[in-house]
């Protein structure tokens, strides 16, 4: 992923929400510099954090982040994991994971595995369905690779890297959510999906022309099956993204579609958890945007603003933490019955 936005919110609410807004510049390149941005458009302003619907609480079961830090540890056991001309030994074990554990919750995950063209790389995406009483379909997603800092040219650039937040943490609280999902028939089909290829193959982001493999090539399929009627339709998207740091913060992420964001934070506050999100506004680009180019609703849970071991040798274990996992799943464990109302039983 790659923050683009230079600005943020500084939001100090109390339990009234009732403190005031404050707009400032912030580092937004991602490598360290403040880069100016004059104010963006309209449509990405952050919302107004004092306008909260009313949605019922939803709780995780107290030891799900538990569950899904086993899975970081796990993961991070692994060492690297991405591709490359000869994959790393933790990707393929990775996705061995993956693969294994949603088979023992009796569901039948779907590997799909090609080579890029350009690039002569092969990646796979893994994706699961839970049938719901209705055919049209919410995402809930992650990366499972991890970010290459092997091979630059520049030897900052070259360090052990195991991506305990940025890669594992996703992974791991979307397969603890797999088991609390697996159990219900949800209004809407849930479908969990593994993208692959997330991270840029160059150092810097490049406006993502060597990254987001998985999601560009999840919506070139399957958004045209759904557009021919081959497969139902995309109702809405939730990516999890670097979930898990221990001091957590989890941006608004201004790409997003505004109705998610509100929601999001709808739910933050019914679930008691305010205060990890929306300190800060800026926009990132990442797994979402894809789906959102076609006119999919999707929002980035991401922790990248302010985040001391985004792609640092620190992105391990130590800095993460099972309760951080357990507030996020708490959120979405909100969220998804209002997503299911809006966007679902009547679609936008």
């Amino acid at each position: 992923m790659q923050r683009h936005s230079v600005w943020f919110v500084v939001a100090l609410l109390g339990a009234c929400l009732g403190a005031s807004i404050g707009l400032q510049q912030q580092t937004g390149s991602g490598q360290d510099r403040t880069v100016p941005r004059a104010r963006p458009p309209a449509d990405d302003d952050p919302i107004d954090q004092k306008v909260v619907q009313p949605l019922p609480a939803v709780r995780a079961p107290a030891d799900l982040g538990e569950r899904a830090f086993a899975h970081v540890q796990a993961l991070v056991a692994m060492g690297p994991r991405h591709t490359a001309a000869q994959p790393t030994p933790g990707w393929s074990r990775q996705l061995e994971h993956i693969v294994t554990t949603l088979q023992g919750l009796g569901l039948e995950p779907k590997r799909d595995t090609w080579t890029d063209r350009k690039e002569l790389l092969t990646f796979t995406n893994v994706s699961v369905r839970i049938p719901g009483r209705r055919p049209d379909r919410i995402l809930l997603a992650c990366h499972h690779d991890t970010k290459c800092t092997t091979g630059h040219s520049d030897p900052a650039h070259n360090f052990p890297f195991v991506g305990a937040n940025d890669g594992a943490s996703g992974v791991g609280l979307l397969l603890a959510l797999a088991a609390e999902l697996a159990k219900t028939t949800p209004e809407a089909t849930l479908e969990l999906v593994f993208f692959d290829g997330e991270e840029s193959l160059d150092w810097t982001w490049n406006e993502a022309a060597r990254a987001l493999f998985g999601s560009k090539r999840y919506v070139r399929t399957h958004r045209d099956r759904s557009l021919t009627g081959d497969e139902p339709r995309i109702a809405a998207l939730v990516l999890l993204d670097m979930v898990g740091r221990t001091d957590l913060h989890i941006q608004e992420e201004l790409y997003s579609t505004r109705a998610l964001r509100q929601l999001c934070w709808s739910a933050a506050v019914a679930t008691g958890h305010q205060d990890v999100f929306f300190r800060r506004a800026e926009a990132a680009s990442d797994d979402h945007k894809p789906f959102l180019e076609v006119g999919v609703p999707a929002i980035d849970l991401i922790d990248l603003n302010g985040n001391p071991h985004w792609h640092k040798p620190t992105d391990t274990i130590e800095n993460v933490s099972a309760a951080s996992l357990q507030k996020v799943a708490d959120v979405v464990l909100t969220m998804l019955p209002a997503i299911e109302r809006e966007f679902v039983q009547k679609p936008r």
